[in-house]
């Protein structure tokens, strides 16, 4: 009988798929470093226009009518172009963000979160993602926050190094797992904001 319920349990665990998704927190009131700016690249925020373009480099082909509404309700998106072209962006938000249908990231005043962070692979290694972070730290805390929160899964190794390096540190981690690769299931709950 033994033998039989440890079989069972091995096929379930073949049958879930974990993943362990970090979110790191960065103090806005300690020092910020972007570095230099890169050569030939101007920032600016995004603006309406820009929406496509940053929605084609996130890799989706639908409407972009829920980032039209992000930008309406205070999000705001920092742009790297060469020319006329998009390099790299960062996207972040200063209210409450649903990750999931069982979680809701919930922000207290003065917090914000990075949503996304894009570099394109022909600026890749050039100090782009350091220093558009960096602008975008700098940015946020002159808007009044204190702390920014990022999240992304344990084996995003250049985006942890990236996060790390620019000062933020982990904040709490969730593992998710899904039954049959298609199911989730509800992570444990961990520690809030401190």
């Amino acid at each position: 009988m033994a033998l039989f319920g440890e079989s069972i349990r091995r096929i379930a665990q073949k049958m879930q798929a974990c993943e362990e998704w970090i979110e790191m927190k960065r103090d806005l009131r300690e020092p910020i470093d972007p570095g230099k700016p890169p050569l030939n690249l101007h920032m600016r925020w995004a603006e309406k226009e820009d929406l496509f373009a940053i929605a084609a480099l996130e890799g989706f082909v639908k409407e972009t009518d829920f980032m039209e509404e992000s930008l309406r309700k205070g999000d705001r998106c920092l742009l790297l172009e060469e020319g006329k072209q998009l390099r790299a962006f960062a996207w972040a938000t200063f209210r409450d963000f649903k990750m999931a249908l069982w979680y809701t990231l919930k922000l207290p005043p003065g917090w914000s979160y990075l949503e996304y962070i894009f570099v394109h692979p022909a600026v890749a290694g050039q100090g782009v993602g350091s220093y558009l972070l960096g602008s975008l730290l700098l940015a946020v805390r002159d808007q009044g926050f204190s702390h920014m929160v990022a999240g992304m899964y344990s084996n995003w190794d250049v985006s942890i190094r990236l996060h790390t390096r620019m000062g933020f540190r982990d904040h709490r981690r969730l593992t998710q797992c899904k039954i049959l690769n298609i199911f989730p299931i509800p992570p444990k709950e961990g520690s809030g904001f401190h």
